[in-house]
């Protein structure tokens, strides 16, 4: 059985040892208490004190990514309630003893950069003992949760490229920055309508990793960098949650980062939007009509339906460039699906059964659980009007994620498999969650990492 061993930063003056035991199930025991999740039993466990230590015996039922994660977690949540400053883990199999410490790091993440003289710092040293893989998927998650977690006057469109670039394995990736000539000079001016009330400046980021036409999967995101929902303002109350508006674009910047350290024989392209939505004398109004890139005419009836018009811009631009057989989008696009679906499942709309299978599997699997919302010319219909081609929202209060999504379906080119993921639920959890601390959940990168693995 192999031993490994971890020092909590902040209390080396203590004198608390936790001794975790994992190995397989042990029906022999009668003595055991059954953590379960969802009505599943997750594991078996034992705590006691001996020879002046904490000793969690862990008994795991299955070597499932997702049990050994949650296990993994379960074992983070004692050490905060017991607070040793040493632990000894002892294991007789490496790579189920990898996924739980994955798990274990993965909600030891907490943002707290900007908290000065921190007292319960609560984090472990890591010496570097995940797979690279896992490694690589931890540094993603993190790097993710950090994109989404920095406030607006430290991650804005400029910025966040900066920030992205430094993250990224160039020698895998091309990386191509729009600024707002180029922008402009494209004809993006949807995405340029909802920038225009602010001092900040645009920017579309492309990466790929191969030839450009005909790649096999196409990430776009969302990345609105502050939603003040512009003229059409939002109440002030939880407005200083609108940084992290930019988290479907921090989805496709953080699986970037997660494929251009991997090798694949994968033909990859993701696409971002960055810009703020602010109200001034220069903003977008409500009544003002815009033509799109793909040349649809779109009548703006809310400024605070903005991030469907960044998403109408480069999904467009990003079929066009990339030919891509699959399209999945990734957006904070709506507050009903939170009424529909809470903050437990995102919205997944589709126009392939296979691809909505697989997301939903792959959803299951990892814990970023999907809910296929359906989509239906009697919702499109309502977003037409006879005064132009297409309403930005429609004079109903009802279903407002899923005519969000028929809008968005109506800039995906024929015959394109496609997938929308509304995850304005799911990206930002205050109490966090089984499997991450306070804040942001990084909720999407596993998901897509299991979902490649599966389709392709």
């Amino acid at each position: 059985m192999a031993n490994y061993k971890f020092t909590l930063t902040n209390r080396s003056n203590q004198n608390i040892k936790l001794i975790v035991e994992i190995s397989n199930f042990d029906n022999k025991n009668n003595n055991l208490i059954t953590y379960s999740y969802n009505k599943k039993s997750i594991c078996k466990y034992n705590l006691n004190i001996k020879n002046s230590s904490l000793n969690l015996y862990i008994y795991f039922i299955d070597n499932s990514f997702l049990n050994l994660n949650l296990i993994g977690s379960f074992i983070y949540d004692k050490v905060i309630k017991y607070l040793p400053n040493k632990i000894e883990f002892k294991y007789s199999d490496n790579t189920i003893f990898n996924l739980i410490i994955f798990g274990f790091y993965r909600k030891n993440f907490l943002f707290d950069k900007y908290i000065s003289n921190k007292k319960l710092d609560n984090k472990f040293i890591l010496n570097k003992i995940l797979s690279k893989r896992n490694q690589n998927l931890l540094d993603s998650i993190n790097f993710l949760k950090i994109l989404v977690s920095e406030p607006s006057n430290i991650i804005y469109p400029e910025s966040f490229v900066k920030f992205t670039l430094k993250n990224l394995n160039k020698k895998n990736i091309k990386i191509k920055v729009l600024d707002r000539k180029k922008i402009t000079k494209i004809g993006l001016n949807c995405l340029l309508a909802v920038n225009q009330g602010s001092n900040k400046e645009p920017r579309v980021v492309e990466f790929y990793n191969g030839p450009k036409k005909k790649v096999d999967i196409l990430f776009v995101g969302k990345g609105v960098c502050f939603d003040s929902g512009g003229i059409s303002i939002k109440p002030s109350s939880g407005m200083e949650d609108m940084k992290w508006d930019m988290a479907g674009a921090a989805v496709v910047a953080s699986i970037m980062k997660y494929l251009s350290n991997k090798k694949t024989n994968l033909n990859y392209a993701g696409i971002v939007g960055l810009v703020e939505n602010m109200p001034s004398a220069t903003a977008y109004k409500p009544g003002d009509i815009i033509k799109s890139y793909n040349g649809i005419n779109v009548e703006v009836l809310n400024t605070d339906a903005e991030g469907r018009l960044v998403l109408a811009d480069i999904i467009s631009y990003g079929c066009e460039v990339y030919k891509p057989k699959i399209v999945i989008d990734f957006a904070t696009l709506t507050g009903a699906i939170m009424i529909a679906l809470g903050q437990h499942y995102a919205g997944l709309y589709s126009n392939d059964d296979k691809v909505a299978a697989h997301l939903y599997e792959s959803g299951m699997a990892t814990n970023e659980k999907l809910w296929r919302m359906p989509l239906h010319d009697d919702f499109d219909k309502e977003l037409n009007s006879p005064f132009v081609d297409v309403k930005n929202i429609t004079n109903s209060r009802y279903g407002g994620s899923i005519t969000a999504a028929q809008f968005l379906q109506r800039f995906v080119p024929k015959n394109t498999k496609w997938a929308h993921l509304d995850i304005a639920g799911v990206t930002w959890k205050p109490n966090g969650d089984i499997m991450n601390n306070k804040g942001a959940t990084g909720f999407g990168l596993t998901l897509i990492a299991d979902f490649i693995d599966r389709y392709f």
